[in-house]
C-alpha cells in the first residue's frame, strides 16, 4: 500500500472511525507501515479502538508487529491505560514481556501512567514485575508518584524493588 493509504488507514483508525477502517481493509494490507514504521493496529490500540482493533486482528493483522522504536500494539495500549484492548490482544498473541528499543515493557507503561486495571490485567497474564529498562528501572521504579495501589500490586506479584 503506498505511503498515503498507509497514512489515511491510521488515521481513521486513531479517530475511532471504524466501518472506514473496515472498508479500508477490504483492498489493503493490514500491517502495512507508514514511515515511522507503525501500523493502524497501532493506532486503534493506543486510542483504545477495541472494534478496530478486533477488526484489523480478525483480518490478519501481527499483534506483535514493532514500530521504528521497537513499540508493541500492547505497549501503545497500555500506555493509554486502554484495558479491554489490553485484553483483546493478549487474547491474540501479543507478547506480555516485550521490549522496546530502550527497554520499556507494556507493564512499565501502564504503571508510570497510573493505570490500575491495566497493570492487574498484565500481571494475571504473566508480566515480569522484576524486567529492568535501559536505565535499569523495573515496573515498581517507573511506577507514576502517588500510585500506593499499583505499588502493592507489584510488590505482591514479586517485585524487588
Amino acid at each position: 500500500m503506498p505511503d498515503t493509504g498507509v497514512k489515511m488507514l491510521r488515521f481513521v483508525a486513531g479517530k475511532n472511525h471504524f466501518e472506514i477502517v473496515r472498508a479500508s481493509l477490504e483492498g489493503n494490507g493490514v500491517d502495512a507501515k507508514a514511515n515511522n514504521k507503525s501500523t493502524a493496529l497501532m493506532s486503534a490500540a493506543l486510542i483504545g479502538d477495541a472494534a478496530a482493533v478486533r477488526a484489523l486482528l480478525d483480518r490478519g493483522a501481527d499483534a506483535n508487529e514493532r514500530d521504528r522504536n521497537g513499540r508493541t500494539p500492547l505497549m501503545e495500549a497500555a500506555f493509554g491505560g486502554h484495558t479491554d484492548t489490553v485484553m483483546i490482544l493478549l487474547e491474540r498473541g501479543s507478547d506480555v514481556n516485550a521490549q522496546d528499543k530502550d527497554g520499556w515493557t507494556a507493564l512499565m507503561e501502564a504503571t508510570s501512567k497510573g493505570h490500575i486495571a491495566t497493570v492487574e490485567a498484565l500481571l494475571a497474564a504473566g508480566a515480569n514485575v522484576n524486567a529492568k529498562n535501559k536505565s535499569g528501572w523495573t515496573a515498581l521504579k517507573a511506577t507514576a508518584k502517588g500510585h500506593i495501589q499499583i505499588i502493592q500490586l507489584l510488590k505482591k506479584a514479586g517485585a524487588e524493588q
